[in-house]
């Protein structure tokens, strides 16, 4: 659906003589596209996303800065249940447990709809019985935040052995290096000066008695936290 501008085919379930697409020339060009590459869906996709209309900023101008309908700038949008849980569990370091399935298994992955996880119920994971795109809810709500804030999915992962935390730890890194690396791995880009300013601060504890060590975790865990409940990450933007 909606790979360049509102939507060819709206919805995108509904394919039918009556029901054209909004933009009837792109259509027939990208199909003919897809058969001269030999229906190849890499290619089909690549050609999509190399479009100036799929890379439009989301940062609105002085025309289109009421626009929430016709796509003339990117639409910020929430990241998708499974989506965000492997972004959570990759930046992290902890994979997702999905109990009858290997180790390992990303939520993107998941075959079946009726999965036993809270987190993907409460951030809209659709049961799939309809295959139906509305079928998936991406409405923010009171659950969604309070798992956020205090639910067991990002807090055990931030507390587990062998995690992002554990191993700034155990490593000893500099404040520096832990801002710069936690950035760059989950918003995908390099902290200004002012935010590793900010952020040093926070970090800064003595490490020559157990109860400092004990500190200075709980204060990495908070600022691992924090980048990982921001709108930056959790926002397509």
């Amino acid at each position: 659906k909606n790979f360049m501008g509102r939507g060819l085919v709206e919805a995108v379930d509904d394919m039918r003589a009556t029901n054209p697409p909004s933009n009837s020339e792109l259509m027939d060009a990208l199909a003919r596209d897809f058969i001269e590459h030999r229906f190849d869906l890499k290619q089909l996709s690549r050609t999509i996303m190399n479009s100036a209309a799929y890379q439009r900023s989301s940062r609105p101008n002085e025309s289109n800065r009421g626009d929430d309908k016709y796509y003339s700038r990117y639409i910020i949008k929430r990241l998708p249940a499974e989506v965000m849980l492997d972004a959570i569990s990759q930046v992290t370091g902890v994979p997702t447990d999905f109990p009858e399935y290997p180790a390992g298994t990303r939520a993107i992955q998941l075959p079946d709809g009726v999965v036993n996880s809270y987190f993907l119920k409460v951030f809209g994971k659709p049961a799939r019985t309809l295959s139906l795109a509305s079928e998936r809810s991406s409405e923010p709500s009171i659950p969604q935040a309070l798992h956020v804030i205090n639910g067991e999915t990002l807090n055990q992962k931030l507390r587990t052995p062998g995690g992002l935390v554990d191993s700034f730890v155990r490593l000893g890194l500099s404040n520096e290096m832990i801002v710069e690396h936690l950035f760059l791995s989950a918003l995908g880009r390099r902290p200004t000066a002012e935010e590793t300013g900010k952020l040093r601060l926070e970090l800064k504890q003595e490490t020559t008695s157990l109860d400092a060590i004990n500190a200075r975790r709980q204060a990495i865990e908070d600022l691992v936290w924090a980048v990982l409940a921001s709108r930056e990450f959790l926002f397509n933007h």
